[in-house]
């Protein structure tokens, strides 16, 4: 669990609010500052990661955000489709920040991803949600070759998958450089698109539940 959320209920709302109206004060500055000199509006490029920082908290208190495991969330989810994203900039600072950058944190990291799928394959049989869902993520997540063993279908990503994912570069790249312990530059060009149906998913249980156990045995 995040640790931002273990305070008092009243101060993570208000915690939440006051970030919310920040990112809420820097976009209107930079507006207001771009009437005079547009080329102030090129620091959205800036306020894009800071935003999504800010507003994580309201968004995950709200709904916005469905969380399955510390790292890996449903953004808006419903009970036709998941759309998964690993966690945000706020979601690595609070969990992930005291675990070594490499390898350790790129096995954690992926320990995350595997624990909220098998979350979410949980919900799918207690019937909380549908075996018909589409649950869709990036690529990323794993490797091509071990998505198709565990019955993704891989798909390209459509051009407003991909301008989301070049708005939030910073970011990626940051989060991305971690995982490899160095400099790294993610291969957003390439992006794909996996997706699964509940059904299919909850019959690779077994085969989730195997590079899970392996993964926390690596932990230690």
């Amino acid at each position: 669990m995040n640790d931002f959320y273990k305070q008092p209920k009243a101060f993570v709302w208000i915690e939440a609010i006051l970030f919310f109206l920040a990112g809420i004060f820097l976009a209107i500055l930079i507006i207001e500052q771009g009437y005079t000199n547009s080329f102030v509006y090129l620091a959205f490029i800036l306020y894009v990661p800071i935003s999504q920082f800010l507003y994580t908290p309201l968004f995950t208190l709200t709904g916005g955000y469905t969380y399955y495991s510390p790292m890996l969330l449903g953004y808006m989810a419903n009970e036709k489709q998941i759309d998964l994203h690993s966690g945000t900039s706020f979601d690595h600072l609070f969990v992930l920040r005291k675990i070594k950058p490499g390898v350790e944190l790129r096995n954690r990291l992926l320990s995350y991803h595997l624990e909220g799928l098998l979350h979410l394959i949980s919900q799918i049989e207690n019937k909380q949600i549908s075996e018909s869902v589409s649950i869709v993520g990036t690529s990323y997540f794993f490797n091509d070759r071990t998505l198709h063993k565990l019955g993704f279908q891989i798909e390209n990503a459509t051009a407003f998958y991909r301008a989301n994912l070049f708005l939030n570069f910073i970011d990626l790249t940051w989060m991305y450089s971690l995982s490899r312990g160095k400099f790294s530059i993610p291969s957003l060009w390439d992006a794909k698109k996996a997706r699964i149906q509940g059904s299919d998913l909850v019959a690779q249980k077994n085969n989730l539940a195997a590079l899970y156990r392996t993964l926390n045995t690596k932990k230690g």
